[in-house]
């Protein structure tokens, strides 16, 4: 990965969750976190993962969808760049997965202190 595409992979990262935060979609009720954001090679694509706490995840897919032109909109106006990617939402498993993980843990731990 270039130092370009980190660039704009923090600034995009940046750029979506001040707008979310800011804007507060409508419907979203649950803790939303934009984990990570990679941009393809040529920066025309980038993939935006995301995390939710407190609401179903499928639910918050379909806002973000919704509300994708706004965002997408947003970005074109506030970056400075030629070619802004074009972002598609994709929901980060690796939180609930580490929290399950960290409950069987925990589990264990109990189990053997009986």
């Amino acid at each position: 990965m270039t130092a370009r595409q980190e660039r704009i992979n923090s600034v995009l990262q940046r750029e979506i969750s001040t707008y979310i935060v800011n804007e507060g979609l409508e419907g979203l009720t649950g803790l939303l976190t934009i984990t990570e954001v990679l941009a393809t090679a040529n920066l025309k694509h980038a993939k935006v993962f995301f995390s939710v706490i407190g609401q179903d995840e499928k639910h918050v897919s379909e806002i973000l969808q919704k509300n994708i032109y706004k965002i997408q909109r947003m970005l074109k106006l506030r970056l400075n760049i030629k070619i802004v990617p074009r972002i598609a939402f994709v929901h980060d498993a690796s939180v609930a997965h580490a929290q399950r993980i960290g409950k069987l843990i925990q589990d264990l731990h109990d189990d053997q202190g009986k």
